[in-house]
């Protein structure tokens, strides 16, 4: 996520379960399909948003706007929307006189929303705003309860956030305002709260931002009572690297307390720029388990570009030295060349460390602009407890910034210390796996899905952006259902409301122009699944997952989309969407060099799964036709045109 200088995300709280609308089932986050591609919404002040399929949220501040902070809090229904709040709106928003659901980009983006300004008033009813500054004032026996924050210096903080949250009831929670003297009150009523909180200053001619955190709680009885925050106490929250000209680009440092049933609340603060982090003294929080989480990126050129991606995280409490530092040989140090599929093409990165088991905080995340090609050294924090989410997209972008032509890859990895390196992206191209999710919504069956038409899964989880195409669902040969003129990997769905149980075909086909971005390949591909279904079989849950297998390519010498050799060893494996191997009952291999005007089978080794060619002199172009079918009896065909090109 691309913030400015101080820009900080805070204070999410969460449920075990969201409250689900009426009549309709939430699937797992792992089953929802739709919307593979990246979302923009363009706020009142210019600065857009960018939202992943999983959340990850990214904003780019409007030319001019660098220095503009942001800040990310929980809508006041509970609905776990969030509304992106520019520090230099704060006062506007807070007091009404600007309207904060137009910053709700939860919302915004769901539905299809690019300009929040041209929002008509009555649509804006359907969203919550900020959450207001309450408490219990006049509920019997609530007494006062009185904040006092100083900087380490003992003076009053330039900016805050601190909101205390009723562990009764999460979603009960305000914002404390503070007066010129660092004091802020809240009349609560006798129970538990936690607080999050950070606090600091910006910087000066002569001292650097400084930013303060920490979570805790209180207990409120019987009397008024007040605590006082001291700045003075925190201790600094740095990383100390081997290469010297290595300068601060972005951190993250996250917090948060969660209880045995899953609900909790985090605070989590971004900067996009080197600010100096402090932690305050941390207590065991009782009935909470706590989280600490900070991730740091450097960037230096001695020797050649590289950019350090550290991550120190850890649950069970808060460590009790956060002065780190790591050697060069303790991580994965990662050399890659970023080809692109065409000549040039602009893009960006964007890599979250977090806990592999369980994530700390919100997921943040750094959008760095990368050129392809392009060549840097990238060093990676490589330990079994902290997993990457890595996105890598290029190509041709929008006047709203969303990626129209052009090519992406998000993975998640687990790195290993040692040296290696990666050529982005590989290929060769072919339709990728899918799943389709089926549920019910007051008696309506629906379906979701998705279809990834030039895929590469060789080393990689590459998928090309910007196919033209239709989704078809079939049973016994008619028509249920048709979705026309849309970008399949973009997510599509059908209504299935009163089909039977039968035998069904997915079928799902796109063209793409050949452009710079993203070169000549899979300009024309076509995938189709047969499976039986019964709609009606849900599962206790209310659901119900189709496994769409494919067929991928394993093969050494594919560059940006393009070999040399002539002579190659292809090795064919189906695999479902989560890339796992999947048991093939059949599989057969078919090779075109005239972009599918005729087609030559090539026999496949049933031991190792591998296909041998030889290519032709005068080949410029390899289109491949494959067919499979898994134990379960569901069959998948592929058919890509220009999967790679011979050089």
């Amino acid at each position: 996520m691309l913030f400015a200088a101080g820009a900080t995300v805070m204070s999410a709280s969460f449920a075990t379960a969201e409250e689900p609308a009426s009549g309709q089932t939430d699937l797992p986050a792992a089953l929802d399909t739709s919307g593979q591609a990246l979302e923009t919404v363009l706020l009142p002040t210019g600065d857009r948003v960018r939202m992943q399929p999983d959340g990850t949220i990214g904003v780019l501040p409007a030319e001019g706007r660098e220095d503009v902070g942001f800040l990310a809090v929980p809508a006041a229904d509970g609905s776990g929307d969030t509304i992106i709040v520019p520090r230099d709106r704060a006062d506007e928003l807070r007091s009404g006189a600007e309207d904060s659901r137009r910053y709700n980009i939860t919302g915004l983006i769901a539905d299809g929303h690019a300009d929040a300004a041209d929002v008509e008033t009555s649509r804006l009813e359907q969203y919550a705003g900020l959450p207001p500054t309450t408490d219990d004032a006049g509920v019997e026996g609530a007494q006062t309860f009185t904040v006092t924050i100083t900087d380490r210096s003992g003076g009053v903080p330039g900016n805050n956030f601190v909101r205390w949250y009723d562990t009764a009831d999460v979603d009960r929670n305000g914002t404390l305002e503070f007066d010129a003297d660092g004091n802020a009150t809240a009349d609560l009523a006798p129970g538990t709260y936690l607080l999050t909180y950070s606090f600091g200053n910006d910087a000066t001619d002569t001292e650097a931002a400084e930013s303060i955190h920490g979570i805790g709680h209180v207990v409120i009885g019987d009397q008024d009572m007040g605590l006082l925050l001291d700045g003075g106490k925190a201790e600094p929250v740095t990383v100390e690297v081997e290469r010297p000209d290595a300068t601060q680009a972005g951190s993250v440092l996250a917090l948060d307390a969660i209880a045995p049933d899953g609900s909790g609340v985090n605070s989590t603060s971004f900067d996009s720029d080197a600010i100096d982090h402090y932690l305050m003294p941390q207590a065991d929080v009782p009935g909470y388990d706590l989280g600490f989480r900070y991730q740091q990126t450097l960037t230096g050129t001695e020797g050649g570009p590289y950019e350090y991606n550290l991550t120190f995280a850890q649950h069970g409490g808060i460590p009790d030295d956060t002065s780190f530092s790591v050697a060069d040989d303790e991580l994965a140090a990662v050399q890659t060349e970023y080809l692109g599929f065409g000549k040039d093409a602009d893009g960006l990165t964007c890599k979250i460390g977090d806990h592999a088991v369980q994530s700390i905080g919100m997921r943040i995340c750094f959008l760095t602009d990368r050129s392809f090609p392009s060549e840097r050294l990238e060093l990676f924090t490589a330990d079994p407890a902290i997993e990457w989410s890595n996105l890598i997209e290029g190509g041709r972008y929008d006047a709203d910034d969303d990626l129209v032509d052009g090519f992406q890859e998000r993975a998640n990895f687990v790195f290993e210390p040692g040296e290696t390196e990666r050529t982005f992206p590989h290929g060769p191209l072919t339709a990728g796996a899918s799943a389709m999710p089926l549920y019910n919504d007051d008696g309506v069956t629906q379906s979701e899905g998705f279809a990834d038409l030039g895929a590469s899964v060789n080393g990689e989880r590459v998928n090309l952006i910007g196919y033209t195409g239709d989704a078809t669902l079939l049973l016994d040969g008619e028509q249920v259902d048709q979705v026309t003129g849309i970008d399949p990997s973009a997510g599509f769905g059908f209504d299935l409301t009163g089909a039977a149980a039968g035998r069904y075909t997915l079928a799902v086909d796109g063209t793409r122009e050949e452009t710079a971005e993203t070169g000549p390949f899979a300009t024309t591909s076509a995938v189709e699944w047969t499976f039986d279904l019964d709609p009606a079989a849900m599962n206790p849950e209310g659901y119900q997952v189709v496994a769409l297998p494919a067929v991928g390519f394993n093969v050494d010498g594919v560059d940006g989309g393009w070999t040399e050799d002539r002579h190659q060893e292809l090795t064919l494996e189906l695999t479902n969407v989560e890339g796992e191997a999947v048991t093939a009952r059949e599989m057969t291999f078919e090779v075109s060099y005239d972009d599918g005007r005729t087609w030559t089978e090539i026999d496949i080794d049933e031991s190792t799964g591998t296909v041998e060619l030889d290519h032709p002199a005068n080949a410029e172009y390899v289109s491949t036709r494959m067919t499979a079918t898994d134990e379960a009896g569901t069959e998948v065909t592929q058919t890509t045109t220009r999967a790679y090109g011979l050089r």
